[in-house]
């Protein structure tokens, strides 16, 4: 049996209601978001790309504590868009 929460969740005219935009992203859903707008990249590829103070010359990031790190979603629009090439 669903339940009305379920219901909230899927409107026959709407359709599934995409979930609001975040202002920034853990390395994880950074990956998963680049992903979902086209640039298909892992975490493991992002943490690579960030090592040694970015040198690898991924996307910017602001690191919180020893463990964590947020990329601000503009930075990473940013950093895909100049690396998709447009074909006529």
């Amino acid at each position: 049996m669903t339940s009305s929460s379920d219901l909230a969740i899927i409107s026959p005219v709407l359709g599934p209601r995409a979930k609001p935009l975040k202002e920034f992203y853990s390395r994880k859903e950074a990956a998963l978001y680049l992903t979902s707008i086209g640039y298909k990249i892992s975490d493991g590829r992002l943490r690579n790309l960030a090592s040694n103070n970015n040198a690898g010359g991924g996307p910017p990031f602001d690191r919180i504590s020893w463990g964590s790190v947020r990329y601000a979603r503009a930075d990473l629009d940013a950093w895909a868009k100049a690396r998709t090439t447009r074909i006529p």
